[in-house]
């Protein structure tokens, strides 16, 4: 059993599963995803709640945080910033080293890509605490805004993509 939070648009569950495909592309859900002691924490300042067992339909899977992933080696990180939903999600992406993303053949083969080292906070809501997590895994069919120093257009289809800021150079 794996402990796991599904960010949706009006809130995060969270609780225990017995499948999550895990794999370097993120996981790739087609069925709903059974949660069991599931917990509900809505955005609108509604009271938490337990649910019991539960199934999250993938279309309202925003985000997934997961147990620590397999072991990636000889990967090259760099920062990116996504808006899906109500929450703007920052964190590392993983390529391997060489990777051009406008000539590579390679696309991503599932509706989640994994970042690390993440930040979640909700837009424009500066009176909730940011959240931390060491995996997490973005669906990329809805994200609406990307930021970052490569072009992901293949990654995000559909998203509205914005150059990241420079670094200020001392």
């Amino acid at each position: 059993m794996a402990e796991v939070e599904i960010f949706t648009p009006t809130g995060v569950f969270a609780g225990t599963t017995a499948r999550v495909p895990l794999s370097n592309n993120g996981p790739d859900l087609t069925m709903p995803l059974t949660l069991s002691e599931a917990r509900w924490y809505p955005i609108d300042g509604g009271q938490p709640s337990h649910r019991g067992d539960i199934k999250v339909p993938p279309d309202d899977i925003l985000l997934i945080v997961t147990p620590e992933l397999e072991m990636t080696v000889h990967l090259t990180w760099y920062a990116i910033s996504v808006e899906v939903g109500p929450y703007r999600v920052s964190g590392s992406l993983g390529t391997h080293p060489g990777f051009d993303p406008e000539r590579a053949l390679a696309r991503p083969g599932s509706t989640f890509i994994s970042l690390r080292e993440a930040t979640i906070e909700l837009i424009d809501r500066d009176d909730v605490a940011r959240a931390t997590r060491e995996h997490v895994h973005v669906n990329r069919y809805s994200v609406e805004r990307v930021a970052s120093s490569l072009m992901l257009g293949f990654y995000f289809p559909g998203a509205t993509l914005a150059p990241q800021e420079a670094a200020p150079v001392a």
